[in-house]
């Protein structure tokens, strides 16, 4: 089932079910202005999912900007997941994205693959 979230300033997000994983596929702008609409499209996404413990990947394919009010919600995300006995993890990740993540250490913390598939496939088999 694909669920499309409301564009919002700059921000959108898909969201379905692919091999018994959650991916939540976000574009355009990370930021304080749509941190609200981030949280809320995990929510959203992973509302009714069936497996317990939760299994997620955030797409950031699509992503144009990341500030630190947006890493501080996919940290937040992640640890939820982790909180819960799951696993969140991040696809998609361009260059910029990459280079925050190592300024901020975060890149320590995410567990980060080259595409959606990717990150589906060692969730499944992890």
């Amino acid at each position: 089932m694909e669920r499309a979230g409301a564009r919002r300033a700059g921000f959108s997000w898909t969201g379905g079910r692919h091999d018994g994983v959650t991916v939540v596929a976000l574009a355009g702008e990370l930021d304080i202005a749509t941190a609200g609409a981030l949280r809320q499209a995990v929510t959203d996404a992973l509302a009714g999912a069936p497996e317990e413990p939760p299994l997620l990947v955030i797409d950031m394919l699509a992503v144009d900007f990341c500030d630190s009010t947006g890493l501080s919600v996919l940290v937040s995300t992640i640890n939820g997941a982790a909180g819960a006995g799951g696993r969140a993890v991040l696809s998609g990740i361009g260059p910029r994205m990459a280079r925050l993540l190592r300024v901020t250490g975060l890149d320590k913390r995410f567990q980060t693959y080259d595409t959606a598939d990717d990150a589906v496939q060692a969730l499944r088999t992890a």
